[in-house]
């Protein structure tokens, strides 16, 4: 086989950056230099790539044919994505951003892996993927995980991704969620016009994460269609914006006065209201921007759908997860509440989106044992016609101090294929080195302990762990995390030969390590259980945490820097 990378004349941005990548990576795997060729005309051997306006957007090809190797996508986005999918056919991994795995081989053998006949067809069921996981903002790190959602510079969204990585989906405006409050800002507008906002036990209010917007008042509609063409007039690229709630800190804010109240009564629910208004919205923007639509939430008081309003086919609504992070949504009686809903917005709903959370908000190091529930939940969002998924974590700066490139990887390889099971071993081997036995071993434990236990999205550590992990367990799952760290630093290898550099597995596991020094620091159990020596226990705890890059306990605290 020719190995020779060729590309059209003038290719486009995407085109020309898959067809580096191809070549880096199928150089450092052979040897040999695979040079990139512009041809316009075709040719018989080697790999070229194009673009295939037949084939859905994302969606990737990759076939063999007398020593042609053919790498079509049905966007910029969907070529990137044939030229990684072809390199995971051969042998390369891509598990986190410092851990990647690129097989050495001959020219022979990857002639043999590319053996004539073979093709591969694939397209994700959801069309909009995103990890809000800080570990997948990197632009080439969030193209081989197929994640195509950038909202850069949109509240505390960090990804964007350019044009010589496929670009992405976009969101128009200040923010992509909870708008209310850029839409119709309290300090613009209340003083003059308190009808413009809730009405809460008779009187209208304003009060920051306690109310919304009066959805039947029509100069709030007019204000918020105007606000909106502005933003999408001033983000030419966007293909969403958001009209959402705001968040709040009671269920009850919405607004209740009598025109509100007599329409969500007529509909059964808070949602009638809401669904009524954005449909307003949509409509009149869909003239100037057909190929925009309209995202708003089902949150809070508004998820449960609407009895007679359906929402218009350019309308989004993005239904939030809740209840029990230990057990899937479809088998769980603390799920049941949002199985139902999410079974009946996916009834009358075109484009249903989820927005799923994944950590725990109140302690980014608690260990958050709810990776046996991934599979089974999108596997569920695709049986019920979920058309794009936004998987919440933890997204603020820094590194994750517990499982998140884990938990990242999984998520990105379920929002590409529900059905595929993501390959944890492997990805267990390549980033904890000599360590992932035994990081596999703690794995299994916390598993175990909540088999029959549910928790949420927000429990501290000593809340969720105190009750079930004994005493006398303790030195044994202090064993486990010494051991993988010794067998990390001395460079062992696993069963299939992966490995990284020995310093940088023990770091993995040592960052990963955080979460169980934290459960014991939490709930002063182990040597954090002795008074005389837990303010220095806890001061060499966050000097590792600053060492190792963790930057934040929680979505809405730092790590405290302490001087070492």
């Amino acid at each position: 086989m020719k190995l020779t990378v060729t590309i059209p004349t003038t290719p486009g941005a995407a085109i020309r950056n898959a067809a580096e990548e191809l070549s880096k990576y199928l150089t450092a795997m052979c040897g040999d230099d695979v040079p990139v060729i512009e041809s316009p005309a075709a040719v018989d051997e080697g790999f070229v790539l194009a673009l295939d306006k037949s084939l859905a957007p994302d969606a990737l090809s990759v076939s063999v044919k007398d020593g042609l190797v053919t790498l079509r996508g049905g966007n910029g986005r969907g070529v990137l994505y044939a030229a990684y999918r072809l390199l995971e056919h051969l042998g390369c991994r891509f598990y986190a951003e410092d851990t990647e795995v690129i097989p050495v081989m001959s020219a022979e053998d990857m002639t043999e892996k590319l053996s004539d006949g073979l093709c591969i067809s694939e397209a994700s069921p959801f069309e909009f993927r995103d990890l809000y996981w800080t570990c997948t903002y990197r632009p080439d790190m969030a193209v081989k995980l197929r994640i195509n959602a950038g909202m850069a510079g949109k509240g505390t969204h960090k990804r964007d991704i350019p044009a010589p990585w496929g670009g992405d989906i976009g969101y128009a405006g200040p923010h992509f969620v909870h708008t209310f409050e850029k839409l119709i800002p309290a300090e613009e507008y209340f003083e003059d016009h308190p009808e413009y906002f809730s009405m809460i036990d008779g009187e209208r209010t304003c009060k920051h994460l306690y109310s919304q917007l009066c959805l039947s008042n029509p100069e709030v509609l007019e204000i918020v269609i105007d606000r909106v063409k502005g933003w999408l007039r001033d983000n030419p690229d966007a293909q969403i914006v958001s009209v959402s709630q705001n968040d709040s800190f009671v269920i009850n804010s919405y607004c209740t006065c009598p025109a509100c109240a007599a329409v969500d009564a007529e509909e059964g629910a808070p949602s009638g209201s809401l669904i009524r208004f954005v449909n307003k919205v949509a409509e009149a923007v869909e003239h100037d921007f057909p190929y925009v639509a309209v995202d708003t939430l089902a949150y809070q008081y508004s998820t449960t759908p609407p009895r007679l309003t359906k929402p218009r086919h350019n309308v989004m609504v993005r239904m939030c997860t809740g209840g029990c992070s230990s057990h899937p949504i479809e088998s769980c009686e603390r799920n049941a509440g949002t199985k139902a809903c999410i079974e009946g917005w996916s009834k009358i709903c075109d484009r249903l989106y989820i927005w799923d959370y994944t950590t725990d908000f109140a302690q980014y190091l608690v260990p958050y044992p709810n990776l046996n529930t991934l599979q089974l939940n999108a596997q569920f969002f695709k049986h019920h016609n979920v058309k794009g998924v936004f998987e919440q974590g933890n997204y603020t700066e820094g590194k994750s101090g517990e499982f998140g490139e884990l938990r990242a990887y999984m998520l990105a390889k379920l929002l590409w294929n529900p059905d595929e099971t993501p390959d944890v071993e492997g990805f267990m081997e390549a980033y904890y080195g000599g360590g992932a036995p035994y990081v596999q071993q703690y794995l299994n434990y916390i598993h175990s302990k909540v088999k029959d236990v549910h928790f949420n999205l927000v429990v501290s550590a000593a809340n969720l762990w105190n009750s079930l992990i004994p005493d006398e367990d303790i030195p044994m799952l202090d064993g486990l995390w010494a051991k993988a760290y010794a067998a990390a630093r001395s460079g062992g290898k696993t069963a299939k030969g992966y490995g990284i550099s020995p310093e940088l597995a023990a770091e993995h596991v040592e960052r990963s390590g955080l979460c169980h020094r934290w459960f014991k620091l939490d709930g002063k159990r182990g040597e954090f259980s002795y008074p005389a020596q837990f303010d220095m226990l806890a001061h060499s705890f966050y000097a590792d945490c600053n060492r190792l890059g963790v930057s934040r306990l929680s979505e809405g605290a730092n790590v405290p820097w302490v001087s070492i």
